[in-house]
């Protein structure tokens, strides 16, 4: 048989109406109703069931939050993120043209004073002006400790075969030097050191950049070798071949 209220059960019991007593009286004489409310009120249970069983996946959950933070954050706007790029971009060209500048200022720097070296060495030495030299040990001692904090200096770093002939003060490229004057009995070298002054801040950020590593150049026909060795700077100069100069500087400095 085919009841005329069995279209209206679905909606008689998602709205609640049958629980009213006149389809309570009609759902206990029609069957075809009546299975039709227990086919409606299983396939509820079965969606309260599903649902109830499904669990949350809180770690997903979490990530995909803290993603939209993220993406979120004024830090990876594009203006920050173009901000963020220029300061970097600024920075590492300041510390460029930093570099530059202070390796071009210790070139030149050393450069004048080896200059200067020679031009003293071909006066004093080898053109034999006349110059008050101090020979006493004790006089190059006293003379060592005020240039370069180290009265024994002038014998540690004296070539192999040379001998001290004298010692005196000179000015290159405007620092106080001590020049040493030493023979081997055929030819004599010019050594020059001075301990570096307390310097200011820009100075010594600057000499970060210097070369002061051991090196030996020809000037005006002589061979010229500087190093720069814990604050103290020296200078060679000799007649002898470059490799002979560049081996006097390295053994001076590894004894300095």
């Amino acid at each position: 048989m085919n009841c005329t209220y069995s279209e209206q059960v679905t909606d008689a019991y998602l709205s609640g109406e049958i629980e009213n007593p006149e389809w309570r009286t009609h759902l206990s004489m029609c069957p075809e109703c009546a299975a039709k409310l227990r086919a409606e009120s299983d396939f509820d249970l079965v969606i309260k069931h599903a649902v109830n069983e499904e669990r949350l996946h809180t770690r997903q959950l979490e990530a995909h939050v803290r993603r939209a933070i993220w993406n979120a954050s004024p830090w990876k706007s594009p203006v920050v993120v173009l901000m963020r790029y220029s300061i970097a971009a600024t920075v590492i060209f300041a510390t460029l043209l930093i570099a530059t500048f202070g390796y071009a200022k210790g070139r030149m720097d050393l450069s004048a004073t080896c200059g200067d070296a020679v031009d003293d060495h071909q006066e004093e030495v080898i053109g034999k002006a006349p110059r008050k030299w101090r020979v006493e040990d004790k006089d190059v001692e006293a003379l060592a400790q005020r240039l370069v904090g180290d009265p024994q200096v002038a014998q540690r770093v004296a070539p192999a075969g040379y001998h001290l002939v004298g010692a005196r003060v000179c000015v290159l490229h405007g620092k106080r030097y001590m020049h040493l004057d030493y023979s081997d009995g055929t030819k004599q070298l010019s050594l020059f050191l001075r301990h570096r002054d307390n310097q200011p801040l820009t100075a010594r950020v600057l000499g970060w950049f210097h070369n002061n590593a051991p090196a030996a150049e020809s000037i005006e026909g002589l061979s010229v070798g500087s190093v720069q060795k814990h604050d103290v700077a020296l200078v060679l100069v000799s007649s002898s071949p470059l490799a002979d100069v560049q081996k006097f500087v390295e053994e001076a400095a590894h004894r300095l």
